[in-house]
């Protein structure tokens, strides 16, 4: 160690026995604490004064020397973090990147075992993030970004760190913070980060497999073929540990953007930096741009400013002009003006929804007006609704499919909106969504469950029972006990045959309703009969169908009231368990089912629709609530089979730079073999005369050569 600090340059014959004493006296280091500090303290000392003229292998010795040093507790963590963040100015990448694992390492031991030092680290941690050295700077980014990942740090105080990060001076810091916030552009685009269960299965047994060869390499006898496979092996291991590191970095990190201290401010901050910056690079802006809507959307906030900013990129020929409508859509949410997102729509709808625009322009942009409308529903207008679903009859299938998308959001949300034709059959679904709020800032609460007038009967049942319990509650005889077990026998027999009650109210609900309608018709017969000419009798005809029209429906709308009266008289008087919200699901569920058999049959693209649409809303329900790419860039392309022509020039194709299989033939295409190759593959005893006669025509010459190579095989040497 002396002669290093004389000498920091040292010959390299010199290197690998400094390198194992160095090595030795890290191991042994525990049996001997007062050596041991000195020891340590003599390598602090070179890598601090002379760290930067050492050689890399030396440094990462001596590195990893006082790692060993500080498992025996020779060293604190502390003072070992703060050596590494220094060394971190060395211009050495594989120091550098051993330094960040290190310090990541010594995280996760500070979490599980030593609470205490923990603050201590942290914050010592976040002044290296202000440091004036850009190399520290992002080291302390890197690594705190590291440990929320991991989740050794995941807290509010280690989010708002990074998010500070993304205002640093030097960009390739903000860049890191940014794409932390944001996710990989898979995640972005609709790409699930999590694999499926067979795929998880088939991970396991590939890993099993190669436990297995590497440990059977090592106990095995050592061929070409063996060594192949360990080569495969070790490649997979390899591109396992990789794909782990990036579904690591895949994932948006939602949480993080929920712990900001402050998101307005955070906000706005951004925002005033993608308006005065005008002269970075467009990768930047964009990226900028997605963070500011990506929490304008999750946390529901009033940058105003930035929906008028996107105008100048709503436009087709714009690079990357499909994020740019997906930023727009994540920027819109239920508390924005609806005149600034109305302001959005129509410029989309004027650049991109027009006859002299591309088939792929027009569904790029129906598909954006419809995810914003997702967000902000209050903010559609009629004539505008209407305008856009003239579509539906396009000639492009792609085009007359994302209109329909936007009829059947509005079916769902608010089909006032609609045209008459395009809002399909009522049921009383609608007329439960119809009653929540639509204009902006309503709330959609709603006053009572929906489907509960169900559990009336139930009601006044458990009501009695209780008035008997609480009257014969001081005698208890063993009829009481045959009553009781009856009592639960029929409870168990009604829940089990409650879907044929529900029909056979259905179907009592039916008769007295048809009652009800030949009564009026017989009165509207005796109020026309008088009338004897032909063309009254026509006339009466139509009025008695539109008498009878206006009749259903009023029936239909006082069943509707009664229905919900009862709803809100259950859920106000009586608290529900679990067993009766599963009727009234199960009840809403065959209510849905029957209002939807009908006699016309269903086109398969409108049910395709509604089943993508019951998609979109349980992932967004599931995740961060925000639209995907894919959302935007959905073409639905119409199935061809390929021809017998198309597939053979395909397999032709296929194999035009392949190797022809076996050897290559001499000459012509038909080449048979030659009388010397047949000759090989025949039996000794079939070419043993040819043989002796070869052997008697050979020259003086050729049989000396031939003895002198048997006597050096009899002799034992090599020929």
């Amino acid at each position: 160690m002396k002669l290093i600090e004389l000498q920091p340059v040292i010959h390299r014959m010199d290197v690998p026995p400094l390198l194992e004493s160095v090595n030795f006296l890290s191991s042994v280091s525990s049996y001997y604490p007062n050596e041991a500090k000195q020891f340590s303290q003599c390598l602090i000392t070179a890598l601090t004064d002379r760290g930067y003229s050492l050689e890399p292998t030396i440094r990462l010795s001596f590195c990893k020397a006082l790692i060993a040093l500080r498992a025996r507790q020779v060293i604190t963590t502390f003072d070992i973090i703060q050596l590494f963040f220094e060394l971190a100015k060395c211009e050495d990448k594989s120091l550098r990147k051993f330094l960040l694992g290190a310090i990541v390492s010594f995280i996760k031991v500070l979490h599980r075992k030593e609470r205490k030092n923990e603050g201590k680290v942290q914050c010592l941690i976040f002044a290296k993030l202000k440091d004036s050295r850009p190399v520290v700077a992002r080291m302390a980014n890197l690594v705190l970004i590291e440990a929320f990942r991991k989740g050794f740090w995941k807290e509010a105080k280690t989010a708002n760190s990074i998010a500070e990060c993304v205002f640093h001076d030097v960009l390739r810091i903000q860049l890191t913070s940014i794409r932390f916030f944001l996710g990989s552009l898979k995640q972005e685009e609709g790409f699930d980060g999590s694999d499926s269960e067979d795929e998880e299965a088939n991970k396991e047994e590939n890993s099993k497999t190669v436990r297995e060869v590497m440990h059977a390499f090592k106990h095995a006898k050592k061929t070409r073929k063996k060594a192949k496979t360990l080569e495969k092996t070790k490649r997979a291991i390899s591109k396992e540990s990789k794909s782990k590191k990036e579904s690591q970095s895949k994932f948006c990190n939602l949480e993080a953007m929920q712990m900001l201290y402050d998101p307005q401010t955070f906000a706005d901050r951004l925002f005033g930096c993608l308006q005065s910056k005008k002269n970075e690079k467009f990768i930047v802006r964009l990226l900028r741009m997605a963070l500011c809507a990506r929490i304008i959307g999750i946390h529901k906030l009033q940058t105003l400013g930035f929906y008028s900013y996107l105008h100048r990129y709503l436009q087709p020929k714009q690079q990357e002009v499909t994020r740019i409508l997906l930023y727009a859509a994540h920027a819109c949410h239920d508390l924005v003006p609806p005149d600034l997102v109305q302001d959005v729509v129509r410029v989309i709808a004027q650049n991109f929804v027009t006859d002299r625009n591309t088939n792929e322009g027009i569904t790029v942009g129906l598909n954006a007006i419809r995810e914003i409308f997702v967000n902000c529903p209050s903010a559609a207008t009629e004539d505008l609704l209407q305008d856009l679903a003239e579509y539906k009859v396009y000639k492009n299938k792609n085009v007359s499919m994302a209109a329909r998308g936007l009829i059947t959001l509005f079916r769902t949300v608010n089909p006032k909106l609609l045209h008459r034709k395009d809002r399909g059959r009522p049921i009383e679904g609608t007329n439960e969504v119809a009653t929540r709020g639509k204009d902006y800032g309503s709330l959609s609460a709603v006053d009572f469950v929906p489907g509960a007038e169900i559990l009336q009967e139930e009601e006044d049942f458990t009501n009695d029972r209780s008035i008997e319990d609480n009257s014969d509650e001081e005698w208890s005889d063993v009829s009481d006990l045959e009553d009781e077990i009856e009592q639960s026998d029929e409870d168990t027999t009604n829940e089990d045959e409650f879907e044929t009650d529900i029909d056979e109210n259905d179907s009592d609900e039916e008769e007295v309703n048809d009652e009800e309608s030949e009564h009026s018709d017989e009165e509207i017969d005796e109020e026309i009969r008088p009338d004897d000419n032909g063309k009254l009798a026509k006339d009466s005809k139509q009025i008695t169908k539109s008498a009878k029209k206006k009749l259903r429906s009023e029936e239909k709308k006082l069943e509707l009231e009664t229905k919900l009266q009862k709803a809100k008289m259950i859920s106000e008087s009586r608290i529900l368990t679990d067993t009766d919200f599963r009727k009234i699901r199960s009840y809403q569920i065959k209510k849905q089912l029957g209002m939807e058999k009908s006699s016309r049959k269903r086109p398969n693209d409108e049910v395709r629709l509604e089943e993508e649409l019951e998609e979109k809303i349980a992932r967004r329900e599931e995740g961060d609530g925000l639209a995907k790419l894919n959302d935007i860039m959905h073409f639905h392309k119409k199935i061809r089979r390929q021809t017998k022509e198309e597939r053979m020039a395909e397999v032709q194709k296929g194999r035009e730079d392949r190797e022809e299989y076996g050897k290559p033939k001499k000459k012509g295409p038909h080449v048979g073999r030659t009388n010397r190759e047949l000759a090989k593959r025949k039996d000794f005893r079939m070419v043993r005369q040819k043989v002796r006669g070869k052997n008697r025509q050979r020259s003086f010459r050729d049989q000396q050569m031939s003895l002198r190579k048997y006597l050096l095989r009899q002799a034992g040497k090599k020929v």
